[in-house]
């Protein structure tokens, strides 16, 4: 059974709100859910996370002769630390699009330096170090929906950091 067809700006409201219902839910379900769906009437939505990023990623570095040498990307340990992601969200390296980035690789950055936001229910967090470093890799491209967890971005560390 069918209900009266919905107008076109509030079927629109209800699938935004459906939307943002279902990654907030995905959010606090710590990685163990990947798919949601939601559904109000005849509309329905269905939010699903990415496959997790393996462990196992690589780190494009170039040579002198323009050879590309793939290494294993830094893991957390007592040289190198992964900032995480604290929520599911959009991962944008410049504060506005006409901006410049936050970090670039190679930059030396301290504690509490803003590395990124995470754009989550239209909400801007900083993502800030927690250790002084180098930064060894970004990870995620500007725009690119991230998982909680997710390493954002490898420092390597000094001793005592």
């Amino acid at each position: 059974m069918s209900g009266p067809e919905l107008p076109g700006d509030v079927r629109q409201q209800l699938v935004s709100h459906l939307r943002a219902e279902a990654t907030a839910l995905l959010g606090g379900a710590a990685g163990a859910v990947r798919v949601v769906e939601l559904t109000a009437g005849d509309c329905s939505v269905r939010v699903e996370l990415p496959a997790p990023v393996a462990a196992t990623s690589t780190v494009a570095e170039g040579n002198a002769n323009g050879v590309t040498i793939t290494a294993p990307a830094p893991q957390d340990g007592p040289e190198h630390h992964g900032v995480r992601a604290p929520l599911v969200g959009t991962f944008y390296r410049r504060p506005a699009p006409e901006a410049d980035a936050f970090v670039q690789v190679d930059d030396v950055i301290e504690a509490g330096q803003t590395l990124g936001i995470v754009e989550a229910m239209k909400l801007m967090n900083e993502i800030k170090s927690d250790r002084a470093g180098r930064v060894v890799a970004i990870h995620p491209t500007d725009g690119q929906m991230v998982e909680f967890g997710e390493i954002l971005v490898d420092l390597a560390v000094a001793d005592g950091n």
